[in-house]
């Protein structure tokens, strides 16, 4: 005679799987810089990549930055020791965020996301792909240059979770003058 578990415990299990499948195989991310499918062929059309190159001194160049996409490559190597002002000169569709699991105060859990010291759904900048550069980018930010590298941008959210995410901006990148 076999035994079969109780019917809540079974239910539990269940449950247990499906949310255990549901982490462990996020949708995947298509391209080099990890952008997820739009849903219903909605878009934000970013423009074909630049080449790296260096940005002269107050001549501007605006990027569109996809918050479904783990990086958002600009083509813009910033000087180490520069000075730089980004502005947030487009909404092209509003940045929405998708469900999350709520923490008892009710806010937003952003330890797991990749830049935990800011906000979830912050618009984070980077040099490179280093963590120590990171830094809030927005509506209007200037910065000094830490490295010599690629400025990239990325909306805060849980890594391997951007499927979820929702919206565009044209961002605008200026070098000041010393």
């Amino acid at each position: 005679m076999t035994h079969s578990p109780p019917p809540l415990l079974q239910r539990a299990a269940v449950l247990a799987c499906l949310v255990l499948a549901a982490c462990a195989s996020p949708k995947e991310p298509v391209g080099p810089d990890r952008c997820h499918p739009r849903p219903n062929g909605a878009q934000c059309i970013t423009q074909a990549p630049r080449p790296l190159s260096l940005l002269p001194v107050g001549t501007p160049v605006t990027v569109r930055v996809d918050a479904r996409c783990e990086w958002n490559p600009t083509g813009v190597i910033v000087e180490r020791g520069s000075r730089y002002r980004l502005a947030v000169t487009n909404v092209v569709e509003d940045w929405i965020r998708g469900p999350r699991i709520l923490s008892v105060s009710g806010k937003y859990v952003q330890r797991w996301a990749r830049a935990s010291e800011f906000p979830m759904y912050t618009l984070v900048a980077a040099q490179g792909r280093d963590e120590r550069t990171y830094f809030a980018a927005g509506p209007e930010t200037t910065f000094t240059a830490a490295s010599g590298d690629e400025l990239l941008f990325f909306a805060n959210d849980w890594p391997g979770y951007y499927d979820s995410n929702r919206g565009c901006v044209e961002v605008e990148i200026r070098k000041l003058p010393p």
